[in-house]
């Protein structure tokens, strides 16, 4: 057991673990600086200093992608036709599907925008809230814990 620990020092046996053990960190750490020279232009790019070695493959990313869009609301989706009518419920699908799409687009494009200022490889949703919140304007500043 002694060889097996020192050969994988950071495997975690019955014995030395705790329940209080942190796995993993889920907190974003800001460079130290203003964020008014933060938010200048430099050549900082999230996607060259991301870990992909366990990345998520595309049909992985189209598997989650339908399963947020349709999730149980499909199961709803023909008593709303019968509601709406054929013609505005057509439409409004469409429409309703474009709304989601820009919304998830913007998502995205905040936080790469983010992920640049900050320099930061990666930020999960929560992460990205709270950290537009820190670096938008300073009246909204102080709610970015709030928002994370």
């Amino acid at each position: 057991m002694q060889d097996r620990q020192e050969k994988f020092p950071s495997t975690f046996t019955v014995d030395n673990f705790s329940s209080t053990t942190k796995l993993a960190q889920n907190e974003v750490k800001l460079p130290i600086g203003s964020k008014e020279t933060i938010n200048e232009k430099d050549d900082y790019n999230p996607f060259e200093h991301r870990q992909t070695e366990h990345a998520t493959s595309t049909a992985g990313v189209l598997t989650h992608l339908m399963k947020g869009s349709l999730g149980t609301g499909i199961l709803a989706m023909p008593n709303a036709f019968k509601n709406g009518g054929l013609v505005f419920s057509f439409v409004g699908t469409i429409v309703v599907g474009i709304l989601c799409t820009h919304c998830v687009y913007l998502l995205v494009a905040a936080s790469h925008e983010i992920c640049r200022r900050s320099k930061q490889p990666v930020l999960g949703f929560s992460e990205t809230a709270g950290a537009v919140f820190e670096h938008g304007p300073k009246r909204i500043r102080p709610w970015a814990g709030t928002a994370r």
